[in-house]
């Protein structure tokens, strides 16, 4: 006697949950493009920079209101802890600090979105917007960016074998155009049936060490 294994063969579409293409999240003028295609960036690297449109300006200003009335506010602390002074002008001091505090943050804020930085570590795939453009938020097309490390194949499997193809299953990955065969398994296996055409979808996942 020997062991027989039955083998159902699918095709499948090999891709990468990390492939996106960048979009500013504020409106202005690409000021810098700081990358090129093909190149390597680490998770957080600045990529491009929008123009602030004076927001830096107005952030100095703000800094500059807001050490007024942190000094104002610890002065008249330090006089209410005395029992010096109204309790109104403490807290109108408290006030009028904390609103300055949030108000730099807030500002701060935006600046951040001026600053294009890479959500994960990867190959700059395409250059899309030329420094210069004028971009607007969620919509322009600044640049793709994609990292092969963690590759799966995806395919739909016929319901009959729900039973059967589930995750931790063997699966021999054949890349016909790489003439190569991988030996893996299933990670994922969906647990909805396509009632268009009675299917479930499978993530099978690829090593991808040369890229």
């Amino acid at each position: 006697t020997e062991e027989f294994k039955h083998v159902l063969e699918l095709q499948g579409n090999v891709t990468t949950k990390d492939l996106l293409v960048i979009t500013p999240e504020t409106n202005g003028i690409l000021t810098h493009v700081y990358v090129k295609e093909g190149q390597r960036v680490s998770k957080g690297q600045i990529l491009a920079k929008i123009d602030d449109g004076g927001l830096g300006q107005q952030l100095s200003q703000l800094k500059i209101q807001a050490d007024l009335a942190k000094t104002t506010y610890e002065r008249q602390k330090r006089l209410w802890d005395q029992k010096i002074g109204s309790e109104i002008q403490f807290l109108q001091a408290k006030s009028s600090y904390e609103s300055q505090e949030k108000a730099v943050n807030h500002m701060q804020q935006q600046i951040a979105k001026t600053v294009v930085k890479a959500p994960f570590s990867g190959t700059i795939d395409d250059v899309i917007s030329e420094q210069g453009n004028v971009v607007a938020a969620g919509q322009t097309e600044l640049m793709q960016i994609v990292n092969l490390n963690n590759m799966y194949i995806e395919t739909e499997v016929p319901e009959r074998y729900v039973s059967d193809v589930v995750i931790g299953k063997d699966v021999v990955v054949e890349l016909p155009v790489l003439g190569k065969k991988i030996d893996t398994k299933i990670r994922q296996a969906g647990d909805v049936i396509n009632p268009a055409n009675r299917t479930f979808k499978v993530e099978i996942e690829i090593p991808n060490k040369d890229k």
